[in-house]
């Protein structure tokens, strides 16, 4: 089972038990203490707590780093005097001054030893300062980071707000569509009543053409009568055929509407499709109405010839 994680207290709460016994907190005495944890993360807590107020009352810079022999020198100091000891009880008085001799030399190399052991640790020291100053500029640069990307997210914030603003806009445009459509369909139900009153008239105009027709075969004296009613037909037809074009005008300008606002909102197209749609379709209902006005036309052009002939 893994050791729980160290945290920034147990970190802290270890180097101000260090600086309390008088020595200065480091990275190496914090790790040697806890016997666990990463060395980046201990330097981080430590380089905090040295900035913290409690290491202000400790004077934690004024105090001495003591280093800690390795165990390898204590081991092999406590095996010399073991064997110094020894060598003491069995050697003769004559002899002693010879081992004492002896024991000064390997005193000398011992404190060489003690010597190099402080000289490697100084280093090491050394590079840990170097380390934590990398780790201060790392702090400094990611701070400027992070000042960066606050900024990046008020500038989205930013972008979020106008984004309302433009949905609320799209609604509202959204709405005057709708209304627009709603407008295109009353249109179509006039040109669709329009087109029914005219499909009427000329159901009537047929019927009483073939009645006429009947009339001036069977009596050639009614042709004026016939005549009279004709041409107040096409009086009738001239008025639908002003009306038509005057709806079609209306239609123009909706249409001239309706491209405008699918210009500005192509989003909308597929919705005034349909309407274009019903309004083509309306437009050939108008025209097939002319068509059949035209055919009328045609017809009085030959009953009137066959009157002058009769």
């Amino acid at each position: 089972m893994s050791s729980p994680r160290l945290t920034e207290e147990a970190i802290h709460a270890t180097c101000a038990d260090i600086a309390s016994q008088g020595e200065r907190p480091t990275v190496l005495n914090v790790y040697e203490r806890l016997g666990r944890g990463s060395l980046t993360t201990i330097t981080k807590y430590v380089n905090s707590w040295k900035d913290s107020g409690e290491a202000q009352v400790f004077k934690a810079e004024e105090l001495p780093a003591v280093v800690k022999l390795p165990n390898e020198l204590i081991k092999e100091g406590e095996d010399l005097l073991k064997r110094m000891w020894t060598v003491a009880k069995n050697l003769t008085d004559a002899e002693l001054d010879i081992q004492r001799e002896a024991l000064k030399k390997a005193e000398q190399a011992n404190q060489k030893r003690v010597e190099e052991a402080f000289a490697f640790s100084e280093a090491q020291s050394l590079k840990i300062e170097r380390m934590e100053n990398a780790f201060a500029i790392s702090k400094e640069e990611f701070l400027e980071e992070e000042t960066a990307h606050k900024q990046t997210v008020g500038k989205l914030k930013e972008v979020e707000i106008s984004n309302v603003a433009l949905t609320k806009d799209n609604d509202r445009y959204r709405d005057e569509i709708e209304s627009l459509k709603k407008q295109v369909a009353e249109l179509a139900e006039s040109l669709k009543a329009a087109g029914e009153d005219k499909k009427r008239q000329q159901d009537q105009h047929e019927a009483v053409l073939k009645q006429k027709d009947q009339e001036i075969r069977a009596f050639d004296v009614q042709v004026h009568t016939v005549q009279s009613t004709l041409n107040s037909t096409i009086t009738t037809n001239e008025e639908l055929k002003i009306k038509v074009a005057a709806a079609e005008v209306e239609l123009s300008k909706c249409n001239v509407e309706l491209e405008k606002l699918t210009v500005r909102h192509e989003t909308s197209a597929a919705e005034l499709k349909s309407a274009k749609a019903e309004l083509i379709a309306a437009n050939k209902i108008a025209s097939d109405a002319e068509k059949k006005v035209s055919n009328l036309e045609g017809q009085l052009e030959v009953y009137k010839t066959l009157d002058k002939g009769g």
